[in-house]
């Protein structure tokens, strides 16, 4: 991994978030997009480690009511898997929804926090 504090910072914060705990701090992060991306973004990570939001919900709480689908679309450009948790974004209608890692993957992030993680190699 080289002297690279970024790459330091983001070890650390990803090996908090498998050991089943919260990251104990936000990473500086910069992904390219869009204005209304960059905003989707910056509002999908103030979702609680280990809660969850609708679409609609995540709309809502941007002052853009009626953007669940934007919202959708902003998120299914997500360049930051699991940094910017949009597997934490799920339907109205109920399922997962989809992912760009696949639908299995996000089904199995939103469950880590109930496995037994003791039993886990690495």
């Amino acid at each position: 991994m080289g002297d690279s504090p970024v790459l330091h910072a983001a070890k650390s914060w990803l090996d908090s978030y498998f050991s089943g705990q919260a990251p104990p701090f936000e990473l500086n992060l910069a992904p390219q997009g869009s204005a209304f991306q960059q905003l989707v973004w910056q509002h999908c990570r103030r979702i609680p480690y280990g809660q969850t939001l609708t679409y609609g919900q995540l709309a809502q709480m941007m002052a853009c009511p009626g953007a669940a689908r934007a919202v959708g679309s902003a998120l299914g450009c997500n360049p930051l898997l699991i940094m910017i948790p949009c597997h934490r974004v799920l339907p109205a209608a109920g399922g997962v929804g989809q992912y760009a890692a696949g639908s299995a993957i996000k089904q199995a992030l939103l469950e880590w926090k109930m496995i037994d993680k003791s039993t886990l190699r690495v």
